[in-house]
């Protein structure tokens, strides 16, 4: 009898740890990554100068599509008097000009954008890691960024920490 009750205790009390175990209490924080970064200085300079180098990139593009729109302009007053050899030549240099412009459209856009992440990831790991160091310090389970419109509800329970993630950004 004394061995069952034994047991039956033993029992109760792994039931009991086990139940408390996996009833881990989540914590939950949000934080709106766009706002932290919109309050950035390094990502005003960051900005600065993908501004400026868009500017430098459009300058290029006005003064290329000036001279395709030159050329264009010339043909189609002479066009009636150029010979064959000559007519075909300027529509092929006008063609050329076409082709140059678009792929100058091309690859400074694309450029554009590398050097925007360029700039902008080691900003955005910054602000990650500091999200990280305030997720840990203060035992959060989640942090939802609610900036992206995926997040449809927050309780009362979640946490805004964007203040704590800027004061530890200031600590870095």
């Amino acid at each position: 009898m004394k061995n069952t009750l034994t047991t039956i205790f033993i029992a109760a009390l792994i039931c009991v740890s086990l139940t408390s175990f996996s009833q881990t209490t989540l914590k939950i924080g949000h934080v709106d990554l766009t706002k932290i970064m919109e309050s950035l200085p390094a990502r005003d300079t960051a900005a600065a100068v993908l501004k400026r180098e868009t500017n430098e990139v459009q300058s290029t593009y006005n003064e290329m599509t000036a001279v395709y729109n030159k050329l264009l302009d010339d043909y189609e007053k002479g066009k009636a008097t150029f010979s064959e050899i000559i007519r075909k030549n300027k529509e092929a240099e006008l063609l050329d000009k076409e082709k140059r412009i678009q792929e100058f459209e091309q690859n400074a856009q694309t450029g554009l954008n590398k050097r925007n992440t360029e700039l902008i990831q080691p900003i955005l790991d910054k602000v990650l890691k500091a999200i990280n160091k305030v997720a840990a310090d203060n035992g959060f389970t989640y942090i939802l960024d609610v900036s992206k419109g995926s997040v449809i509800y927050t309780s009362k329970e979640s946490q805004n920490i964007n203040e704590l993630v800027l004061t530890a950004l200031k600590s870095m």
